[in-house]
């Protein structure tokens, strides 16, 4: 007889919206744990709502939430909020990240569950931390990057990743398995109170050592990027090369190959400091086309590599990683791709083809309830007074939706 994985005892409660404890809860869901997000009974988890859509289904939801039971709850109801309770005390862990005090006014916070569940592993993640007043502020990811210093670094640029919801995430999911771990060993639960402020800037320690290590100074022209060796270079027909070496093994045999020997010091030099170094590395590139530089490159191992748009990169990750990126069927929305968690552990294995789509809002409410003993009738009666959805059918005719205008 095969036995179960640690997950697959374990029931997760996930009441936060959108990246970080979705992505924190991901691979709980992955690894066979039972993970049921519970929303409101007005539009759910926001990420349900952000385009583009097919069938009114989101991107967002399709990538973070598979795998995940959904049940509505109106948490101000009294019934609804004791049918929480009663999961409650089943759960193994908890995660919210609404704003500090909202969960004691609803009654659902640690304190209250600790009572009648002392083994529970809660986590709240809010912007800066449960005790600090700035949390009780609107902070999104963006403004998050720009108050640690960082974005001063990259010249004001959006990113296409929100990084401090993926550091928080990161660390939220640490700090569960983290307690988890320690749970099996003193028996006690624990609660957990990750600051998204914080996480992104334990992102940012060997940048913020290199500040103080450079006397308080860390500009853009400091960074190793774009250094003589570490650098995006144009090809005579357009395309770009990037060029990552930083090593002196890999970087002087180059200089001396390509007939620039005078460059073997200046790998990790900035323009300006070599600004003639950066024009002899951009008319040597350019004097090969694509073609011609991937053919010289056949028989050697630089790290020089040609950067792929999305649409080149894709298929072509699909074709040789299929165990990461594939598409597959899901019922309702029909054919997505998914992305694989990355942790390749032998006991706990993953496989993309039995990835499951994201429950509907409120889709398991019933099954879920009457786990708890909850009667159909009481079920039936809750549903009558809005104090939960028992599911919102996905309607077919409801057209796919990207705001973004066509592009040329």
């Amino acid at each position: 007889m095969n036995k179960k994985n640690a997950f697959e005892d374990l029931l997760v409660l996930d009441l936060t919206r959108y990246m970080p404890g979705g992505y924190a809860t991901q691979i709980f869901a992955d690894w066979g744990a039972t993970v049921i997000k519970v929303e409101d009974t007005g539009q759910g988890d926001f990420c349900r709502h952000d385009s583009p859509t097919k069938h009114g289904i989101s991107y967002y939801s399709t990538a973070i939430c598979r795998n995940k039971k959904s049940i509505s709850l109106n948490m101000k109801d009294p019934d609804a909020k004791e049918c929480f309770l009663k999961l409650a005390e089943k759960a193994d862990v908890i995660i919210e990240s609404f704003r500090p005090g909202v969960t004691a006014r609803l009654g659902i916070d640690y304190e209250t569950v600790r009572k009648i569940n002392p083994d529970i592993v809660y986590a709240s993640i809010s912007a800066f931390g449960k005790d600090d007043p700035r949390s009780q502020k609107a902070w999104h990811d963006f403004a998050m990057i720009a108050s640690t210093g960082y974005l001063d670094l990259q010249d004001d640029n959006a990113f296409p990743l929100p990084l401090s919801d993926y550091a928080s995430a990161m660390v939220a999911g640490q700090a569960l398995l983290a307690a988890l771990l320690n749970r099996e060993v003193t028996g006690e639960g624990a609660y957990i109170d990750v600051a998204m402020f914080n996480s992104f800037l334990w992102w940012q320690s060997i940048i913020d050592s290199r500040w103080h290590f450079n006397g308080g100074v860390h500009k853009r022209a400091d960074l190793e990027y774009p250094s003589v060796g570490y650098n995006v270079y144009e090809t005579s027909d357009g395309a770009k090369l990037m060029f990552a070496m930083i090593e002196e093994k890999f970087w002087v045999p180059f200089s001396e190959e390509i007939g620039l020997p005078e460059l073997r010091d200046d790998c990790r030099k900035r323009r300006w400091q070599v600004p003639e170094s950066f024009e002899k590395m951009e008319a040597y590139v350019k004097s090969k086309t694509l073609a011609e530089w991937k053919e010289w490159l056949t028989t050697r191992e630089y790290s020089i590599t040609p950067i792929l748009t999305k649409d080149e990169a894709i298929p072509q990750i699909v074709k040789d990683m299929p165990d990461m990126l594939a598409y597959v069927d899901f019922p309702n929305v029909g054919t997505v791709l998914q992305t694989n968690i990355p942790h390749r552990i032998s006991s706990l294995p993953t496989d993309i083809a039995d990835f499951k789509e994201a429950s509907l809002l409120g889709e398991d409410t019933a099954a879920v309830l009457k786990d708890i003993g909850v009667s159909e009738e009481k079920i039936a009666e809750m549903a009558k007074a809005g104090a939960v959805c028992l599911g919102v059918p996905v309607d077919f005719d409801y057209p796919d939706y990207n705001p973004i205008a066509p592009r040329a």
